[in-house]
């Protein structure tokens, strides 16, 4: 009955906000980034995920280096995981790495941001952060500040995810400085930080796959694209945009598989991703191309599963003017 009531509630502050900025504002935030970086309590479901998260675009002695670090805790599940990818689109470097985390070697604390395993230190609160992390090939060791609002997705911070009710929020806009290793060099690093927080279930289905699109305006607004598609749900997709003065706009966008083109096989999986899209979004008056940048093969396997998480770079009209910019893009499941 609890779920029940919980996705009926999530669903309804997700329909009443699309397109409406007063009513995005209007409900109340059901996430607090004051406290809910601590590890939240696990639901019943085999796969409830308690997840954080960065992709990060930084500057490495001119090269230009996409990261991302994922910590995960699937505790009816397959486990604990830290998984890292890293990308050097001057070069076409692309590498990632999966590394599982026993229980007893697993630490993230119940009263705040405070993640320990081996090789990794992840520290702060909503403002500040720490990170550090290494594996034979790669290390890094980042200072993150946050420079802008937090985004509550749909709005509220809650949103029905294939028939279950997801948490999440995202600080997207943490300048980010410190030092990287990668390919045998330490370089000092600056750049931006998209930081990511979300538990709930997500019920695996047949035939479903999502598609994740993360956007920094060049007018400040940043912007997180969710395109779910279900033989169950059918196909949701929604932009939630926050400001820089801290509103949010939630609305609709037109389904990728639309606009989705330039289609990449991977020779590990077998899984298809489209690397380009068209996305368009009547309320904002935007009509944007992104693309997936340096090496396409940017897909980590876990378990015999392929998913896409790939620097990108996007141009187009926002609210009726030119920009472009970077972005991550995150694929999970078969395309075609």
């Amino acid at each position: 009955m609890f779920k029940a009531t919980a996705l009926t509630f999530a669903a309804t502050i997700l329909v009443a906000s699309l397109g409406s900025e007063t009513a995005a504002e209007s409900f109340p935030k059901l996430i607090d980034p004051a406290t809910d970086f601590a590890a939240q309590p696990p639901g019943p479901e085999l796969g409830w995920a308690d997840s954080v998260y960065i992709t990060s675009r930084l500057n490495a002695d001119g090269r230009d280096i996409g990261i991302l670090l994922h910590v995960v805790s699937i505790p009816n599940g397959p486990g604990r995981k830290i998984v890292l990818s890293a990308t050097d689109e001057t070069t076409d470097f692309y590498r990632y790495e999966v590394v599982p985390v026993q229980e007893s070697d697993f630490h993230w604390s119940a009263d705040g941001l405070n993640i320990t395993a081996p090789g990794l230190t992840w520290t702060g609160d909503a403002e500040r952060m720490s990170i550090s992390f290494e594996v034979p090939w790669f290390a890094l060791d980042l200072e993150l500040e946050s420079e802008g609002p937090v985004m509550a997705y749909g709005g509220s911070g809650s949103f029905p995810l294939f028939g279950d009710v997801n948490h999440e929020f995202a600080l997207p806009n943490m300048r980010t400085t410190g030092t990287l290793l990668l390919e045998g060099n330490t370089h000092e690093v600056v750049g931006q930080t998209w930081v990511d927080r979300q538990w709930g279930a997500t019920s695996p289905q047949a035939d479903a796959h999502w598609s994740w699109i993360s956007f920094n305006m060049p007018n400040g607004d940043a912007m997180a694209i969710w395109d779910t598609v279900s033989p169950t749900t059918g196909n949701q997709s929604w932009a939630t945009v926050v400001r820089r003065d801290g509103t949010h706009i939630v609305t609709e966008v037109e389904p990728f598989a639309e606009g989705a083109s330039e289609i990449w096989t991977s020779p590990e999986s077998g899984n298809t991703y489209p690397t380009r899209w068209q996305v368009r979004i009547p309320a904002l008056n935007a009509a944007l191309t992104v693309n997936v940048t340096g090496n396409l093969h940017q897909e980590i396997v876990i378990n015999g599963d392929g998913r896409y998480e790939a620097t990108a770079a996007f141009s187009g009209t926002y609210q009726g003017e030119n920009i472009s910019g970077k972005s991550y893009v995150e694929m999970f499941g078969e395309w075609q």
